[in-house]
C-alpha cells in the first residue's frame, strides 16, 4: 500500500481541463490534422473517506466516514469542475475536482484534485491542504490511488482526511 501525507498546500495547477455534460454518440473521425480523435468516455471515481475534526466546542473528536462516488462523461479536453464534496465536524470539507482527456484508443488520463478546507464553518474558504495527481487509465479499466491523507498544518495536523480511490474508465 501506498502511502501519502500531504501538509499545507502542496499545490501544482492543472489547467486547461474540464469535464463534459452529456455524451454523443460515437467517435469523430479523425483526420490528419487533428491530433486526437473525439472519443466520448464515461469516468468514474470511487472509493471511501475518514474525516477527524478536532476542533470546536461540539465537534472535538469527530470522525466521519463514507463513500466517494462520482461519475461523468469525458471527451478530449475539459476543465476540471467539482465532482464531489463532504463536511464533517461544522468546519472541515473535503472536495474533489475533476477533468480528463481522452485518446483515440478509448483511454483517458484523469486529472484530480483534492482539496481540503478547515475554518469556522463548513463553507470556509480556509483552503489548507491540496493534493494532486493523473492517472492514465485504458478502456474498460480501473486504476487504485491508496491513502491519500490531507492534514490542517495549523493545529499540529490532528484534523485531517484520508481517501482511497478507484478511478474506473467505461465502456
Amino acid at each position: 500500500m501506498r502511502r501519502r501525507t500531504i501538509g499545507m498546500l502542496a499545490a501544482a495547477a492543472v489547467a486547461g481541463l474540464t469535464v463534459a455534460g452529456a455524451p454523443a454518440a460515437g467517435a469523430a473521425p479523425s483526420t490528419a490534422g487533428d491530433a486526437v480523435a473525439s472519443v466520448w468516455r464515461n469516468v468514474a471515481l470511487t472509493g471511501t473517506y475518514t474525516i477527524r475534526d478536532d476542533e470546536g466546542i461540539f465537534a472535538a473528536g469527530t470522525y466521519c466516514n463514507g463513500n466517494v462516488a462520482s461519475e461523468g462523461w469525458v471527451n478530449e479536453v475539459r476543465t476540471p469542475s467539482v465532482w464531489w464534496e463532504t463536511t464533517c465536524g461544522g468546519e472541515i470539507r473535503v472536495e474533489k475536482h475533476v477533468s480528463a482527456e481522452t485518446d483515440a484508443g478509448g483511454g483517458v488520463m484523469i486529472y484530480v484534485t483534492l482539496r481540503f478546507y478547515e475554518g469556522t464553518n463548513d463553507t470556509n474558504t480556509d483552503l489548507d491542504a491540496e493534493y494532486n495527481f493523473n492517472r492514465y487509465v485504458p478502456a474498460g479499466q480501473t486504476s487504485t490511488v491508496s491513502e491519500i491523507t490531507l492534514r490542517n498544518g495549523e493545529n499540529g495536523g490532528k484534523d485531517w482526511a484520508k481517501l482511497n480511490l478507484v478511478l474506473h474508465n467505461n465502456r
